[in-house]
């Protein structure tokens, strides 16, 4: 059975209404966000629009659970109770946060959940598909689909077939959300009536062939370099998408979105933007080339100055993926610091091997420590630079920009 033949429910006119028709079939209002990269953001963007909306809400993410934006001590205990407050109507909707490898473990029951978010798995990057996470993504992806009832949705990435191809099931309506509506996979979803989210003349729209809802503009988003992380447009997409279909207008939606900044403290590593005396500076995770791609891309259109990047020991990226990172970072970058070498030198030897693929291979400054290489790095930027930090520990990195910030980068370097 083709996605395309499946029907997609109306956005309901309200969130009370959604609320009542889920709970009244014995489901709770519980929305599971899934995939393998954006779904803090996803969570935490929709935390944001239930605050908006005035909504009561909890969110379990692999920083813990919070409930009504207050952290809790533990996990399966809070949990529980959200579980209790929810059936008692003190709280009005909860969302999980679940990776591949604690699908089979996290309790998750068939038709248990309201809707069922996948951001991605492999951006359709065959490099990708042989490793570990991809293939227990491609295991795990029908039991977690499973997990949303039938009387509620998916939505799904519509630009990466291994989440939204024909191998993938069929058996639960579905909305898909993509950059473009031309993407072929949204193309078919729309002509067949189904609902969907995507980017139109600059606008972020949910809707149908016939019609659309506009959520605001993508150059609002400061959390998606005002619209060049295309990635993170995604992001505020399938939130949107879920807020729409969950009954949420499109003025609380809209003022989420364009509020919203990846905190340094719940989401640290998460595309982090910060300005350091002029200097824009983003902290983010290291990330295997499939993934590192639209990061790069995202600073290359919105820079103005020159790219200084910091690197370390790059523990996410497999060997044989070192070479590649290595030569996308090195094409993309005006300057590299490099830090902690020595913890293991094969690696930092493929790494530099790669960089000199490059055509104009850029200069190396070597560092023994991640905060080293950042003091670094600020005193060889100038305003209008880009600072990308791939952080081995995203939060020290950057409360270290944050000193920067107040102290001047050139300071902190003497300091050092």
């Amino acid at each position: 059975m083709s996605s395309m033949q499946s029907s997609s429910p109306v956005a309901f006119p309200t969130f009370a209404d959604w609320r009542s028709r889920i709970t009244s079939a014995g489901i709770k209002p519980v929305v599971v966000v899934a995939g393998s990269r954006g779904k803090t953001t996803v969570v935490r963007l929709l935390d944001a629009i239930f605050h908006e909306a005035g909504l009561r809400s909890a969110i379990w993410t692999d920083m813990g659970v919070e409930v009504e934006g207050t952290p809790q001590r533990g996990e399966l205990v809070p949990w529980s109770r959200v579980d209790s407050r929810l059936d008692e109507g003190t709280l009005d909707v909860a969302v999980r946060e679940i990776g591949w490898s604690t699908v089979r473990t996290s309790g998750l029951q068939p038709a248990s959940a309201a809707i069922v978010a996948v951001t991605n798995v492999c951006a359709n990057r065959e490099a990708c598909m042989v490793h570990g996470e991809a293939r227990l993504a491609s295991q795990t992806l029908p039991e977690l689909l499973s997990a949303a009832s039938p009387e509620g949705l998916v939505v799904l990435n519509g630009e990466d077939f291994s989440v939204s191809g024909d191998e993938v099931p069929r058996d639960r309506p579905q909305w898909l959300v993509a950059l473009h509506r031309v993407t072929p996979l949204l193309r078919e979803h729309l002509s067949a009536g189904g609902n969907a989210a995507w980017v139109e003349d600059g606008s972020l729209v949910v809707g149908d062939a016939t019609a659309t809802r506009h959520l605001g503009r993508t150059d609002e988003l400061a959390f998606a370099l005002n619209g060049a992380a295309g990635f993170e447009v995604h992001n505020g997409l399938m939130a949107a998408a879920v807020a729409t279909a969950m009954g949420i207008g499109e003025s609380h939606i809209s003022r989420a979105l364009r509020a919203f900044r990846p905190s340094p403290r719940s989401m640290p590593g998460s595309f982090n933007i910060v300005d350091v005396n002029g200097v824009t500076a983003i902290v983010g995770l290291p990330e295997p080339s499939w993934f590192l791609r639209p990061v790069l891309r995202a600073v290359k259109d919105r820079a103005i100055g020159r790219l200084i990047t910091v690197v370390g020991r790059l523990d996410p990226v497999p060997d044989v993926d070192l070479a590649e990172v290595g030569r996308l970072l090195g094409r993309a970058s005006s300057g590299l610091v490099l830090h902690s070498e020595s913890e293991n030198t094969s690696r930092a030897t493929s790494f530099r091997q790669g960089v000199a693929l490059s055509d104009v291979p850029p200069p190396i400054v070597h560092t023994p420590s991640e905060r080293r290489a950042i003091s670094r790095a600020l005193a060889m930027a100038k305003p209008r630079d880009f600072l990308l930090v791939l952080a081995d520990r995203p939060l020290p990195a950057l409360r270290a920009l944050s000193r920067a910030t107040r102290a001047g980068s050139r300071d902190m370097l003497a300091a050092d």
